[in-house]
This record gives structure tokens, C-alpha cells and sequence, in this order.
């Protein structure tokens, strides 16, 4: 199998890898992700080595900068509240965090989530956190 975008040398449907994807993409994929489902997506083994967004682009190909997206995960702040939430953008777009996040999240501040936290809270990989499987309280932007 091919993935859709880069050069990778290993692809094949999620499906068939759910033994390494982390628990919480496995549950979403087996559930249904929205009209998606584990045979319809592709997975790709990445290095945690290369998974900034120039790095990675250089690896697998430049052309992804015009194809792919990063996942980021935002805290916003009011108070003593604390509100998660995932951006995906583009890889050639940054995240306005404390512009359009911070206003849509209804904080006084907001920041890229410390990566603790991040990997804490959507018990994914640092640099592999996908939209996929986040917790349902986190609005995804």
C-alpha cells in the first residue's frame, strides 16, 4: 500500500496496525470516527526523530508542507480554568493561539499545552498526537 502523501516506506490501513496505535485511536477507530473507519485510513510509521514539521518534511518529501497538517494541542486560560483544545492546520499555516484560539476557547490566555500535559491527557505520543481519539471534552479547531 501507498500512502496518499510523502514517501514512507511502510503504509498500510490502520486496520491492520490498531496493535501499534495508542488505545484512545483504537477505540475511536473501532467505534467509527465520524464516517471514518480503521480500513479507510492509512498509517504510516513515523519517528518521533523526525516529527517536526521542517524535519519531517525534508525526510518524507517537501511537497507534504503543501499536504499535510500538524495537530497541536492548546491550553486556554481563565482563572483557574484550564481548557484543552486541538488546532489542526496546515503545515505551512501557524496557529494564531492567542488571537482566534484564545477568543474561541473564552480565555485570557492561552499557550501551547506543555508536552506533560499533551501526552498526559491524550495518552498519545509527543509528536504523533492525531485528532483521532482525543477526549471528547476537547473542541477541535
Amino acid at each position: 500500500m501507498r500512502a496518499p502523501i510523502g514517501t514512507f516506506e511502510d503504509a498500510a490501513p490502520a486496520a491492520e496496525r490498531l496493535d501499534l496505535l495508542p488505545a484512545p485511536v483504537v477505540a475511536a477507530l473501532t467505534a467509527g470516527w465520524g464516517e471514518f473507519t480503521a480500513e479507510q485510513l492509512v498509517h504510516v510509521d513515523s519517528d518521533p526523530a523526525v516529527a517536526d514539521t521542517a524535519v519531517f518534511a525534508e525526510h518524507h518529501g517537501v511537497e507534504l508542507l503543501d499536504t499535510s497538517a500538524n495537530c497541536v494541542v492548546v491550553a486556554g486560560k481563565r482563572g483557574q480554568d484550564v481548557t484543552l483544545a486541538a488546532c489542526v492546520v496546515l503545515s505551512r499555516t501557524r496557529v494564531d493561539v492567542n488571537g482566534a484560539v484564545r477568543k474561541h476557547l473564552g480565555a485570557r490566555k492561552a499557550s501551547f499545552a506543555p508536552m506533560d500535559t499533551a501526552v498526559g491527557e491524550s495518552r498519545m505520543e509527543y509528536g504523533g498526537i492525531t485528532p483521532i481519539g482525543l477526549p471528547a471534552a476537547w473542541p477541535l479547531l
